[in-house]
């Protein structure tokens, strides 16, 4: 059995991405999830916290389990591929929210109050991957020079729906951790 909050969050999820935040509305949303607006401010406080819990709340959470998933005992080389080519599969909901995601992060889309979170997420992510790029580097804008290479891999994914092969993509990084650890 579907719950509400669930088909609410479905139709949300879908309307963000057609119209944006800013084009779709509440109306929009209940009439699609089938309830009435009271029905959505019972779970959600306003368009804001609904847009806010659907995007950067199960990005986050997307983004943890996704890490979760990479087999142990990988090179820190290997597992950055594993990273980006696990992309490629994402389902359609994972490909939605981290698509809108993305537009958030960018200032493309979203609300400023979603963005600025996933900005704070992200410095918190940078000083929490400093230990894994260890290996390869102990500069901060190195750091952040290989994270945001490979966002803009991933970027390509899903945003342009770009479909690299698996050679390419491990090519590419490879590229980027050499000239990484050669400015250690």
């Amino acid at each position: 059995m579907i719950l509400i909050r669930d088909k609410i969050v479905y139709h949300a999820l879908r309307l963000f991405d057609q119209h944006g935040y800013h084009g779709a509305t509440l109306r929009d949303i209940y009439m699609a999830a089938g309830c009435k607006m009271p029905t959505i401010y019972h779970y959600f406080k306003n368009k804001e916290a609904l847009f806010d819990q659907i995007v950067r709340v199960q990005y986050e959470e997307l983004v943890d389990s996704l890490g979760d998933e990479i087999p142990k005992g990988l090179s820190f080389r290997e597992s950055c591929i594993y990273r980006v080519k696990r992309k490629k599969t994402l389902t359609e909901d994972e490909r939605l929210i981290y698509r809108l995601a993305i537009k958030t992060w960018l200032g493309f889309e979203g609300c400023e109050s979603s963005r600025q979170k996933l900005l704070e997420w992200e410095q918190a992510r940078y000083e929490s991957n400093l230990k894994a790029y260890a290996e390869i580097t102990s500069s901060m804008l190195w750091v952040k020079f290989i994270t945001r290479s490979l966002t803009n891999m991933i970027i390509r994914i899903i945003l342009l729906d770009e479909n690299p092969t698996d050679d390419e993509i491990q090519e590419e990084i490879s590229m980027i951790l050499e000239v990484a650890s050669h400015k250690k």
